[in-house]
């Protein structure tokens, strides 16, 4: 016995189109293995007759009005690709409210609205799923969820910004900045304007939410204060290679005690460390836990097809829910109310990166009571550096400075210097 559940969708960019291929092509294996009958009844756009790379199924309509599908009394099931903040939030908000399951991809409005959007989707008994919103290939949420509820997460890091990973993986081989950006554009790993990727935030959003999943704990964007790649060179990066490092933009979220520290930030990974070995737009996600000890789960970053198939594995799982009148909304762990501080206020070890001579480094080393190791011409492993000493060192000598993955001085952690306790609503 097969199914029909009615279906809307919002957008039908790059993620949509990919959600309608995918669709298309599985229709029959998803009948066939599940007994269910997605029909896409609705698709709202910005505009009717823009040119399309996908063609849509038949009988599926297409309107210029959200209105139209999110409160189409048959629709039963939404699903958001069309991105912006608060649009898409009061577009899923009607639909919460009009009773309707909700799948979206949609990673900045999940970061800086997901508590609210899951504690209305809770009140109407609703399906509100969004794996879609961090490492697209990679079903972290869903892990985290299933696979660690009797574990206890201590630390998540990871790669989690394709283009960012792209851009670096080319930098490592001698492209410049500018080179490795328009490649990725023209191979449309990229946007058009690329600053959430380059500057860290996409990948802030990202841990934010991940944050949720692991801990229980609210971040907010100023918590993690990320810094992307913008200030990197070539240079640097083939240098970092040619010594034992690769630079990769890490987002990082531990905890220690009663604090919890993150970071999204360019961090010098060992070659010897598999975050190191993630290249192109693959993306990768460590968790330690206690039980379990560290695992890595790898999958692609960018594209639309792995996105829509995150998507598609959400829409049937809301799908067989509203068949069996069962709801649940895969969420972050219960709230909890830790001390949040960045890494880069504890003292670790760096990667000093810049036309110094050793003896100037030696000199400020000596002066500001660090140590400092020389690698190669113009590299060098400074150890115990403190945010003061940090700052002190790039005042008087033009190094670039990137943290070496693992190697903070937690002995030296006392005090937190940002809290932020926030209950998290499930």
């Amino acid at each position: 016995m097969t199914t029909t559940i009615e279906v809307g969708m919002l957008g039908l960019g790059t993620v949509g189109s990919g959600v309608v291929e995918r669709l298309t092509r599985s229709a029959a294996k998803i009948e066939q293995t599940q007994g269910i009958r997605l029909h896409l009844a609705a698709v709202a756009v910005n505009h009717l007759n823009a040119p399309r790379t996908v063609q849509l199924p038949i009988g599926t309509r297409l309107t210029d009005s959200l209105t139209n599908v999110v409160c189409d009394r048959k629709i039963q099931l939404v699903i958001e690709v069309m991105g912006t903040v608060a649009t898409a939030k009061k577009a899923i908000v009607a639909a919460l409210n009009q009773g309707k399951a909700v799948v979206t991809a949609n990673k900045d409005l999940i970061a800086t609205a997901g508590p609210e959007l899951a504690a209305l989707a809770k009140k109407q008994g609703c399906d509100l799923f969004y794996e879609a919103s961090v490492a697209g290939g990679i079903p972290i949420l869903r892990t985290l969820t299933d696979s660690y509820v009797t574990d206890n997460v201590q630390a998540v890091s990871g790669i989690i910004n394709g283009t960012a990973n792209y851009m670096l993986s080319a930098m490592a081989t001698g492209q410049s900045y500018e080179q490795a950006l328009a490649t990725a554009q023209a191979t449309g790993y990229a946007e058009a304007d690329p600053t959430n990727d380059v500057a860290g935030i996409d990948a802030a959003y990202k841990l934010m939410i991940l944050s949720r999943f692991a801990f229980g704990q609210e971040l907010s964007l100023p918590q993690i204060a990320p810094t992307g790649i913008t200030h990197l060179s070539a240079s640097v990066c083939r240098l970092a290679a040619e010594n034992g490092w690769q630079i990769k933009l890490l987002a990082q979220i531990q905890r220690h005690g009663s604090g919890l520290y993150c970071r999204v930030a360019p961090v010098a990974v060992p070659v010897d460390q598999p975050l190191s070995q993630i290249n192109g737009v693959q993306n990768a996600v460590a968790v330690q836990s206690e039980a379990i000890g560290t695992s890595l789960y790898t999958g692609p970053g960018a594209g639309s097809t792995a996105t829509a198939n995150s998507v598609l594995n959400d829409v049937l799982v809301a799908a067989k829910h509203l068949i069996n009148g069962y709801r649940m909304i895969r969420n972050q762990k219960r709230s909890v109310s830790l001390t949040v501080t960045r890494f880069d206020q504890l003292p670790q070890t760096y990667l000093g990166i810049g036309p110094v001579a050793p003896e100037a480094v030696k000199y400020y080393a000596n002066e500001a009571d660090f140590s400092v190791k020389t690698i190669a011409d113009d590299c060098y492993q400074i150890t115990g550096l403190s945010a003061v000493k940090r700052k002190k060192l790039r005042a008087n000598l033009p190094l670039t400075l990137i943290p070496i993955a693992g190697t903070t001085d937690w002995k030296q952690v006392t005090e937190n210097s940002i809290t932020s306790p926030i209950n998290v609503a499930i």
